[in-house]
């Protein structure tokens, strides 16, 4: 049976050698082996065969790693196959192959694999010459790493000899220690460090001694090494070999003992055997022709097991570094030119640095920074791990995408060292990886991660029972999560505390965020039990970028600040860092605060510092009661007043200070509070005056709280405003008199100024209105929304003037809707007041925000109309002679003012309202003609210098009558007709005689109906371009249906917001009898469908006309239906027909006008408007053209209603329309046109689910979905760009605001048309909560960063998702979303793509780190900037494609729609590459999807931002940039 199996393995080991591995062969003998063999040679022969990497390769490729494992561990605990046999094995296969280098100096001396089998066995041969039979031989070994150390660890693992491996960084009580508990009954001691050890024990142990070199100084008697081998030279072992039981400990290795004495952990051959097996599974590639680099201690599992028993195990080579020092390891590198290198993470670093150092780092020249890698590491270094620390991943990115496979990885001691690893080609950056093949890990619901395995210890040597093994499983002690199969390492589970309030806190991680601020050495957090965190700081005194010893208190607290400030930008509220403390020593192993392995000893650290830690957590402030009140007096104002802790007073009144002549009413009822000369109100029961100073709002007037903290409150740089506390407005202490301080309006204390100017206002000084117009028309820096929240507190001054007054002055800081809410509040106090004198507002302070504010207003109370009362009707007619007013001062508003006062004419409503609308658009019309000016008769050529008349520059057609001709040259003449005309056509372009050229008027006659002539004049200009004007001559009409339908032509022509239905009008002048319109070249609907008659009857352009015709319904029946809602539905066109419009044959454009509106008659009833909708337009017109056939009818109709009418009245009409189809005759009416009461509800619950399908909408959609069915394998990059186009196309964006949903519900229709459920059930939300107006379409990312947290999102809707996000994405932008993480908070992050002028791809981000942070705070020292950062700052940075920092801006908001950049920089070594203008760009992008229309900068590099469009503003007191 034997021989059977011995030639089944040696067929599949010549398969192997022949390139033919089958897997289904392996498990077969495996399998079959492990059922029926029973010969131990054949398992052997086995397990030596598996260990080749084409085996490996083969198995750890398959689905089969985990059965093969189990199996190949039952072969070994049933053939006893322990580390002797497995060596003896590689001696016989590798035989004179190198299997250990030593390098010493410039020499490296080679043992080959049979050579150290036989010094193994020498050596094997002297310790058992050793063993007696009244105790166990146990060998330590206590020696730096040498080739005599190594070889003796592997005799005593071959031949059963228990050996414990000391660590030489233990201390000389723990070495005592150790000794004693494990037994020790040989020490092999060798080097200067293991010698200073024994020296140092106290105890004399009964051990005996020999030494690897020599060691004369040492008094105990010693053994020297040959003597040592000599003992055994002419034993014999015999069958030694086969009597190793696998499951005895054959070693223990002890911790380092942070805590307590080191625990000594058990180790048996299965734990080693079956790890090395593991091992190999996760790295297949790793084969007989690897060199290891090799200087981790072999006291260390990784040093040990993974390098020196798993060279060995590979059949590769180890190579003894001469050195552990890093220098040392660069000659060993060239030396031994190594394919793997296993190292601390510091070594890692060192190497980036040297890279760094030597500027190769940011080279764009990847071949140059591979080259430099190899020529470091000696030209074949493939593979590396960074093992026993924290590794940036930027460092692991680097290494890897140059060539190094370098893998992060998680060990313990207990599980025989590495338990999980990042697995070739899947790192993810702060993942210690997945879990190795073999062992089994789990997550407790606190986190910590228990293990078991074939691999994993049993227990601690003489501990019976510990906590940290129970139930097969050993508890880590170490916090993980885990996700998508990778787990990351929080915290040591008895490091994490919690707060005063129960809250859960991972110091590890929070320091850790630390590490790469180039100015910190260390770093400690304290906050267990306390009420906030505080961290410990030994500064890094040796850093490039500022002298710290040199520097300031003050430059020192700015520096360390912003370090905090950067921090907690990444930490949740209750994790973020309150205060700290600069240490003047770092934390030390002499001072028992640090192991050995460097980690921190909390308790010895708070103790040790406790003297310094105690003073973060003192009161900055000192508490005064009287009863249950506190108020908390900040200690800087006490040093300020020059008074102690014990010298502050309240006896319930005042508060006062010994000695001091100061005092400050403070006097509390229940939650009425007086502060100096103002009441408050609030609910708390401790009022802190540090915050109420740093809320000017609260101070600014209170003139005795001020007298009290004196001026440096005026010198206040930060703001916190809070809201526990307010100004209680109904105990205002108006009034009074109050002392002007001298020459205030020349100070330069901006909120001196403030205080000053609202001290006037509140004690009735009329002054204040002069200052406080100075102060806002000047510079105003970061106070404007402190000036205009706190004038709004006092805004109801008891007297109306003063309001009034304050409007006014403070008109510029407000929006429109603000303006006139204050303005409608003004009106009817001062009505209330004083009803029969007139409120008089100067308009002189308002602005087009206002206009648009009063115009809004306008619309909304007509909408209204109904429901107002006398005083509101009083008001509006105030607004009808502001609006009036404005206009005539500001022209460009002519038309739209002029618009809305017509409007109010032609409506049903109150006669007040009409009269006033009247008198306002007489006051407008001779306002306007003023400014115009009167006509002129004569005027001179520029060109020749002679006299020029109109009848010398117009010219008339043939085909325009004498008396025609007469009339016109008389209304231009004697009216500036073409100077008005133009300047309202053409947009303000305004002209006048001498402009024109000569015969540069042309009048031709252009037809005549409904009784008038219309004729067009073409006029051409001399430097002004050339202008069209319609001209309509009446022939006929009477006077008022000329004058009402001149009305109506206004009104549905240009005004303010609303699309024109018809052409523009220009101007009426009775006195001629004719008025102008602006002129259109556009043929007629019924014009162009006949020109394609023949083109619509063709088949084979069914889908193109069907597409063309709904576009005809919908705008058409749009603009029909415009019109009748504009005349509040007393007028419709009938009949509505395509010859009485024009309507812009693409879709997606805009322009749909009514030709003509004498047509208008008076509705008879809303179901008959929509019948004859249905069946003139569109019934008939499709008999008139065969061909046209409608997708939809009705649905069409109602929604094209819905748009027009908007969706509150649309909904009402429907309603009504639904209702008046209860008439039996109107249903039977409605039902032969396919319409029913059903239809309607339907629709209208479909409207009320998913809100306005509109047209542009509908169409962007469906061309979406045919241009895919034509591009069916389309790329994403195709779609979104076809994607965008459309978005651009049919102008989406110009109706989010009245259907907000709009951008999500177009990219819902297209690109996510096929989404998970989950996502469209989110989707669906979203679109909720923007009809709602729950969500603002500013915020819709905070909404998508939810998704993050609950769905699964692939790659692609990532990609879409960004283009749905940030509209400025273009399709050909390379872009991705990030997710990130800040506190608990998962957020999307914009990643965008841009090119330098080197051609190298760059990427603009907001900081994902801390350290990214760090590292722009580093350049802007750098650059000698003041780069001082604050929890108001934001940052958006740039890096190359190596995620190298190549520069970045930072900014704050000051106001809701203003940014401040503070400072933008870009590294020396990027300059020129026209990266700073890219990450501009982008930035103003991001700013306006925020809603950002101001962004202000500082005076520095002025050329640079006048480029980027900044320009001088005083207001702003620096360059301002309006997006």
């Amino acid at each position: 049976m034997a021989e059977k199996f011995q030639s089944k393995i040696s067929n599949l080991e010549l398969n192997i050698s022949s390139g033919h591995v089958d897997l289904n062969q392996f498990m077969d003998v495996l399998n079959d082996i492990n059922k029926n063999n029973k010969e131990i040679n054949v398992f052997h022969s086995f397990l030596d065969l598996a260990h080749l990497p084409e085996v490996t390769k083969m198995i750890s490729s398959s689905s089969l790693v985990n059965v093969w494992l189990e199996q190949l561990i039952d072969v070994i605990k049933k053939s006893n196959y322990h580390l002797g046999i497995l060596l003896r094995q590689r001696a016989k296969r590798y035989k004179s192959k190198i299997a250990f280098q030593i390098i010493k100096g410039d020499n490296i001396y080679n043992r080959s694999y049979d050579q150290i089998w036989y010094d193994i066995n020498k050596v094997a041969k002297s310790l058992i010459s050793l063993e007696n039979s009244e105790k166990l031989l146990v060998v330590g070994i206590l020696a730096q790493n040498e080739y005599r150390a190594a070889i003796l660890d592997l005799a005593c693992l071959s031949f059963g000899i228990r050996v414990v491996p000391i660590p030489l960084n233990t201390t000389s009580k723990n070495l005592e220690y150790i000794i004693k508990n494990s037994d020790i009954t040989d020490l092999f001691i060798g080097g200067k460090t293991a010698k200073a050890l024994w020296k140092g024990t106290r105890n004399k142990f009964n051990v005996g001694l020999i030494s690897f070199d020599n060691l004369d100084h040492i008094k105990e008697k010693i053994l020297d090494w040959d003597s040592f081998i000599e003992s055994g030279r002419n034993l014999d072992i015999g069958n030694r070999l086969n009597l190793i039981p696998c499951d005895w400990t054959c070693t223990v290795m002890y911790t380092s003992g942070t805590t307590n004495y080191p625990k000594g952990i058990c180790f048996n051959q299965i734990n080693i055997i079956s790890k090395r097996f593991s091992r190999a599974l996760a790295l297949p590639k790793i084969g007989p022709d690897d060199i290891f680099l090799s200087y981790l201690p072999l006291f260390h599992t990784f040093g040990r097991y993974f390098e020196l028993i798993g060279t060995l195990y590979w059949g590769a080579t180890y190579v003894f570094a001469e050195a552990p020092s890093f220098n040392s390891l660069l000659k060993d590198f060239k030396k031994s030119k190594p394919t793997i290198f296993i190292s601390i993470p510091k070594r890692w670093v060192q190497l980036y640095d040297t890279m760094e150092e030597e500027g190769i780092i940011d080279s764009s020249d990847e071949n140059l920074i591979r080259s430099k890698i190899m020529d470091l590491t000696g030209g074949n270094l493939k593979l590396g791990l960074s093992a026993a620390g924290y590794l940036d991943p930027d460092i692991f990115k680097f290494f890897q995408n140059n060539g190094v496979n370098l893998l992060s990885g998680y060990g313990m001691t207990e599980a025989t060292g590495g338990i999980t690893m990042t697995p070739p080609g899947d790192y993810i950056p702060d993942s210690v990886g997945k879990a190795l093949p073999g062992i089994k890990l789990k997550l407790t619901k606190e986190g910590e991660l228990y293990m078991k395995g074939a691999y994993v210890s049993d227990g601690y040597f003489k501990e019976k029972k510990s906590f940290d093994f129970q139930d097969g499983w050993f508890y880590s002690g170490d916090i993980f999560k885990k996700k998508n199969g990778h787990y990351f390492i929080l915290d040591r589970k008895k490091d994490i505390y919690k707060n005063s309030r129960g809250q859960t806190i991972a110091p590890q991680k929070i320091e850790n965020l630390f590490q790469d601020f180039d100015l910190v050495n260390s770093v400690f957090l304290v906050g267990d039990g306390k009420e906030y965190n505080t961290v410990l700081i030994h500064p890094n005194y040796d850093n490039d970028i500022i002298n710290l010893e040199k520097a300031s208190l003050q430059e020192m607290r700015d520096l360390f600040s912003s370090i905090i400030l950067s921090v907690n930008t990444f930490l949740s509220p209750f994790e973020r860092i309150i205060n700290y403390a600069i240490i003047d020593r770092d934390f030390s192993e002499e001072m028992g605060e640090v192991t050995s392995k460097k980690s921190l000893k909390r308790k010895k650290i708070i103790e040790n510092f406790s003297d310094i830690i105690k003073p973060m957590y003192v009161r900055n402030y000192v508490p005064i009661h009287y009863g249950p009140k506190e108020v908390r007096i900040p200690n800087w104002l006490l040093r300020e007043v020059g008074a102690l802790r014990t010298d502050v007073n309240w006896n319930g009144s005042f508060i006062t200070f010994k000695q001091k002549d100061i005092a400050l009413r403070m006097t509390w009822e229940d939650n009425d509070v007086k502060i100096g000369s103002f009441y408050y109100e609030t609910e708390l029961d401790i009022i802190d005056l540090e915050s109420i100073i740093k809320s000017p709002s609260l101070w600014l007037g209170n003139k005795d709280f001020v007298a009290f903290v004196g001026d440096l409150i005026f010198r206040l740089n930060e703001i916190e405003i809070i809201s526990t506390i307010k100004i209680k407005r109904s105990m205002i202490p108006w009034g009074g008199r109050y002392l002007k301080k001298e020459n205030v309006q020349n100070e330069d204390i901006i909120l001196l100024r403030i205080h000053s100017a609202l001290c006037q206002f509140i004690k009735n000084d009329d002054n204040f209105y002069e200052n406080l117009v100075g102060i806002i028309d000047d510079d105003r820096g970061i106070w404007t929304g402190i000036i205009l929240d706190t004038f709004l507190i006092y805004q109801d001054h008891p007297k109306i003037l003063f309001q009034i007054k304050l409007l006014e002055a403070i008109g510029p800081l407000l929006s429109g809707k603000f303006f006139v809410d204050i303005l409608m509040k003004n009106y009817q106090l001062f009505k209330s007041e004083k009803p029969e004198k007139e409120f008089l507002f100067n308009i002189e302070r308002t602005n087009y925000e206002h206009y648009k504010g009063l115009i809004s207003f306008l619309k909304n109370a007509h909408a209204n109309i109904d429901n107002i009362d006398k005083n509101q009707l009083s008001f509006i007619q105030k607004i009808l002679l502001m609006v009036s007013d404005f206009a005539v001062k500001h022209p460009t508003s002519y038309i739209g003012a002029r618009s809305e006062l017509i409007w109010w004419q032609l409506s049903d409503v109150p006669k007040p309202l009409f009269s006033t609308a009247q008198r306002a658009f007489y006051a407008l019309s001779k306002g306007f003609r003023d400014w115009i000016g009167p006509p002129i008769s004569l005027s001179i050529n520029r060109e020749t210098g002679a006299e020029i008349t109109w009848q010398e520059v117009i010219k008339f057609d043939n085909n325009v009558s004498r008396i025609h001709q007469q009339k016109i040259i008389e209304a231009i003449v004697k009216t500036s007709l073409i100077r008005e005309s133009i300047f309202i056509f053409s947009k303000n372009t305004l002209i006048q005689l001498d402009d024109i050229a000569r015969d540069g008027v042309w009048i031709t006659h252009i037809g005549s109906r409904n009784k008038k002539h219309v004729f067009r004049l073409l006029i051409k200009t001399l430097t002004m371009g050339t202008h069209n004007v319609v001209l309509n001559l009446n022939d006929g009409l009477e006077r008022s249906f000329l004058e009402e339908e001149i009305k109506w032509l206004i009104t549905m022509g240009s005004g303010y917001k609303d699309q024109p239905l018809v052409e523009n009008f220009g101007g009426f002048w009775p006195e001629h009898d004719l008025y102008t319109e602006e002129y259109i070249t556009v043929e007629t609907l019924d014009v162009f469908l006949e020109m394609n008659r023949d083109d619509i009857q063709d088949k084979k352009k069914l889908d193109r006309w069907q597409m063309r015709w709904l576009h005809f319904i919908w705008n058409g029946i749009q603009a029909y239906q415009e019109f009748w809602y504009r005349t509040n539905f007393k007028y419709e066109i009938h009949p509505p027909i395509p010859e009485n419009l024009t309507i812009p044959l693409r879709d997606y454009s805009k322009g749909t006008k009514i030709i003509s509106i004498s047509g208008r008659t008076k509705t008879r009833s809303i179901s008959q408007h929509f019948l004859d909708l249905y069946t003139d337009y569109i019934v008939m017109t499709e008999k008139k053209f065969p061909g046209l056939k409608h997708m939809s009818n009705w649905e069409v109709i109602f929604t094209a209603t819905i748009q027009a009418l908007k969706v509150k009245k649309g909904i009402n009409i429907l309603k009504k329309l639904r209702d008046e189809l209860n008439n039996i005759e109107t249903q039977n009416k409605f039902k032969q046109a396919s319409c029913n009461q059903k239809r309607i509800t339907n629709f209208l619950e479909d409207l009320d689910n998913f809100g306005v399908l509109t047209k542009p909408l509908v169409f962007a959609s469906l061309r979406y979905k045919r241009w895919l069915d034509l591009n069916v394998d389309a790329t994403k990059k195709a779609r979104a760009s076809i994607l965008q186009d459309l978005y651009q196309d049919y102008q989406l964006d110009e109706i989010i605001d009245e259907y907000p949903e709009t951008r999500v519900r177009f990219f819902m229709m297209t690109c996510f048309q096929n989404m998970n459920e989950d996502l469209r059930s989110t989707f669906q939300k979203i679109i909720k909560g923007l009809r709602e107006n729950k969500i603002n379409s500013f915020n819709i990312k905070e909404q998508i960063d939810k998704i993050e947290k609950d769905i699964d999102v692939t790659e692609e809707e990532k990609f879409y998702l960004a283009r749905m996000l940030f509209p400025h994405v273009s399709a050909a932008d390379y872009v991705e979303l990030v997710s990130t993480v800040t506190g608990d908070e998962k957020k999307l992050n914009l990643v965008f793509r841009t090119k330098g002028n080197d051609g190298q791809v760059y990427k603009i981000r907001p900081p994902f780190l801390p350290k990214e942070i760090a590292r722009f705070h580093s350049l802007l020292s750098d650059e000698l900037l003041a780069g001082k950062f604050t929890s108001n700052h934001e940052f958006l940075l740039i890096f190359n494609s190596r995620n190298r920092l190549a520069g970045g801006l930072y900014w704050k908001n000051l106001e809701l729609n203003r940014v401040h950049i503070e400072w933008v920089a870009i590294k020396n070594n990027f300059r020129g590459l026209s990266l700073s203008q890219r990450l501009l760009a982008e930035y103003y992008e991001r700013m306006r999807q925020r809603g950002i229309n101001t962004i202000t900068v500082g005076f520095y590099l002025e050329n640079f931002f006048y480029k980027q469009g900044f320009e001088i503003n005083k207001q702003y007191g620096g360059l301002v940039k309006t997006l």
